[in-house]
C-alpha cells in the first residue's frame, strides 16, 4: 500500500503547524529513524534554529507528530461509526480495516505513535489523552454491539483490547512482511483482516 501524503497546512506565523507538518511529509520520504530538528527545519523553509521556539529537542517534536496522528486516527474511526451507524458488527469489522489501512498507508508516523522513539508516553499528558481518546471509539464499537447482543462480553474494555491487540498485530506483520503476510496486496490485505477479525468475533460471542 503506497503512503499517504499530508497537504500542507502551513500558513505564515503559524511555525508549530509548518513543523508538524513538514515532519509528516519528511516520514512519507525518509525512514522515521532519520527525522532531525536541521531536516524538518530545512523542510519548512525556516532557520534551523525556529524550531526550538516550540520544541526543545527531537522528541517533543515527535510528541507532537504523534498526537496528531492519534487524532488523526480517531476521527477516521469516527467516520466508520457515522457511516455504519445502524450496524454495529459492520462497524467492528471496518474499524479493524481501518486501523490496518491506517498503518500501512502511513508507516513512520504509525512508528512514532507505537514505537520506542518516544522514551515514556506517560511523561507527557496530552499525548496518553489523545492515544486514549482514538482507543475510546473502539470501545464505544464493541458496547453497541454488546447492547444490540452481537457480542457476550461484560468487560467492554478487556474485549477491546482483544481486539486492537489483533489488528495491531495484523498491521506489523503485513508492515514487516512476516511469513503468511508476505503477499501485502489491497486484496489479500482486506481478506486477511476481515478472515482474522471474523474468527475473533466467532471466539467473544460464544463465550461462555
Amino acid at each position: 500500500m503506497k503512503s499517504i501524503p499530508f497537504k500542507d497546512s502551513y500558513h505564515h506565523g503559524d511555525l508549530k503547524k509548518a513543523l508538524r507538518f513538514a515532519t509528516l511529509n519528511l516520514l512519507q520520504e525518509e525512514s522515521y529513524q532519520s527525522i532531525s530538528l536541521r531536516k524538518v527545519a530545512k523542510k519548512a523553509g525556516v532557520s534551523q534554529s525556529a524550531p526550538y521556539r516550540h520544541y526543545p529537542n527531537l522528541e517533543s517534536l515527535l510528541v507532537d507528530v504523534a498526537i496528531y496522528g492519534f487524532q488523526l486516527l480517531r476521527e477516521k474511526l469516527q467516520s466508520i461509526q457515522s457511516k455504519f451507524k445502524k450496524h454495529p458488527l459492520l462497524q467492528f469489522r471496518e474499524s479493524g480495516l481501518c486501523y490496518v489501512n491506517f498503518a500501512l498507508g502511513h508507516p513512520d508516523l504509525f512508528q512514532i505513535m507505537y514505537g520506542n522513539q518516544i522514551s515514556n508516553h506517560a511523561l507527557y499528558p496530552e499525548l496518553t489523552l489523545a492515544e486514549e481518546a482514538s482507543f475510546s471509539v473502539l470501545e464505544d464499537i464493541i458496547r453497541e454491539n454488546q447492547k444490540s447482543g452481537n457480542l457476550n462480553s461484560s468487560d467492554v474494555r478487556k474485549t477491546a483490547i482483544a481486539a486492537w491487540t489483533m489488528v495491531h498485530g495484523i498491521a506489523l506483520l503485513f508492515l514487516g512482511k512476516q511469513v503468511v503476510f508476505q503477499d501485502s496486496t489491497d486484496r489479500t490485505i482486506k481478506r486477511t483482516t476481515k478472515e482474522m477479525l471474523e474468527t475473533l468475533y466467532i471466539g467473544i460471542k460464544y463465550k461462555k
